[in-house]
């Protein structure tokens, strides 16, 4: 798949995390490699699940990339995913979930490998050529 489908194909973005530097950085990032994109960013964990468990449900027709945060305070990551896990399966195969960290910890890597919702890890900052990588 190149790059033109990709962007036709992935065309909304979410991201929960709870740094709003972060998720203003990711904003930047997507735009800058896909223009037209929709950004939905969180920086409260509940209310992404919230918006995809409503949004995702509702439109089946929709697939998005999720740029997940690993350590925030309210609901960490792993958290995160765990209620994800719950969500009815036409939400899950909607979604592309990144782990998008500034953890370099191994272990936090490893863990994400095994979660079978978990498509990869990206070490913060996201820059438009690992963003344009991921969807290639």
């Amino acid at each position: 798949m190149d790059l033109i489908s990709s962007v036709e194909k992935y065309k909304d973005f979410i991201v929960v995390d709870d740094d709003a530097v972060s998720n203003l950085i990711c904003r930047k990032v997507i735009h800058h490699v896909f223009p037209k994109a929709e950004v939905q960013a969180f920086s409260n964990p509940e209310k992404g699940l919230s918006y995809i468990k409503s949004f995702y449900f509702e439109s089946s027709e929709k697939i998005a990339i999720l740029l997940l945060d690993i350590n925030m305070p309210i609901l960490s990551g792993w958290d995160f995913l765990e209620e994800f896990e719950n969500f009815d399966t036409r939400i899950k195969d909607q979604l592309k979930i990144y782990m998008l960290s500034s953890s370099v910890d191994q272990l936090d890597k490893d863990r994400a490998a095994k979660n079978k919702n978990v498509c990869g890890y990206i070490e913060k900052p996201i820059t438009w050529e690992i963003l344009a990588n991921l969807l290639l």
